[in-house]
């Protein structure tokens, strides 16, 4: 199935801000998780993005040792000094973006020092005929949504897969993205909360909801996230963010 998106009906729902065609991809060599864990792996993101003079705050997911992915417009536009990672417990570590693709909406992040146990991204296993109506099944949000003190856990259910084709972050050019469609209620700040499924693993992360249905979230396939995490496992130099993507100085993301 191949699905169709405009901006005025999806929104990205990355972070909330104050003022002043995938190739084969393998999966992450990590142990997974045992089911119904996660929270230690789930972290809070902040960062300076003077370009649009916000302060910015989203969630990510640390997938390998030191390496925490997230959405790229999270991150987008963030100076790589102001970057701060604090984990559950209340630990604080700085960042930097080691790897950043705006088609995709993937970014990765190096953590120096990070001790959160790593989270494992897997294709979700679906079934070849599947009737009409039936979710392909239940799983976690974990987020730091906007306003929230602590770590949110939310049980949702993933309705389906689809192929998704519109604008890149900066609307520069049309992409076609594996998108999961999930149900239950989105607050900015879930864009990188990770979508945990009963075996443990990460079947998709946050990138965006419905304007005009406020219980329907997209979350990115395993698929579309492995190949740009996978290539920043051993990172360590900062890359370039560029600029904000959409005008967070009015808005949130």
């Amino acid at each position: 199935m191949r699905w169709f998106w405009l901006l005025a009906v999806l929104v990205l729902v990355g972070c909330s801000a104050t003022a002043p065609a995938p190739q084969a991809a393998r999966e992450v060599a990590v142990p997974p998780k045992a089911p119904g864990h996660g929270e230690q792996s789930v972290v809070h993101i902040a960062g300076e993005a003077p370009s649009c003079d916000v302060t910015i705050q989203g969630t990510g997911f640390v997938y390998a040792p030191q390496r925490v992915v997230t959405a790229a417009h999270v991150v987008a536009g963030v100076i790589p000094v102001s970057l701060v990672v604090t984990t559950v417990g209340g630990e604080v570590y700085e960042g930097s973006v080691v790897a950043f693709d705006p088609d995709v909406d993937v970014a990765v992040l190096y953590v120096p020092d990070l001790p959160a146990p790593p989270l494992r991204i897997t294709r979700l296993s679906t079934f070849p005929l599947r009737l009409p109506g039936m979710s392909l099944g239940d799983a976690r949000l974990l987020s730091h949504s906007k306003g929230a003190k602590r770590l949110l856990t939310q049980q949702i259910e993933i309705e389906g897969r689809i192929e998704g084709e519109g604008p890149n972050i900066y609307r520069e050019h049309d992409v076609s993205r594996m998108m999961l469609t999930v149900s239950g209620h989105m607050d900015a700040g879930v864009s990188g909360a990770p979508l945990i499924v009963e075996d443990g693993t990460v079947a998709g992360m946050m990138v965006g909801a419905a304007t005009d249905e406020p219980d329907r979230g997209y979350a990115l396939a395993a698929e579309e996230i492995l190949p740009v995490a996978d290539a920043a496992t051993g990172a360590t130099r900062h890359v370039s963010t560029r600029k904000c993507s959409g005008d967070r100085s009015s808005r949130t993301s």
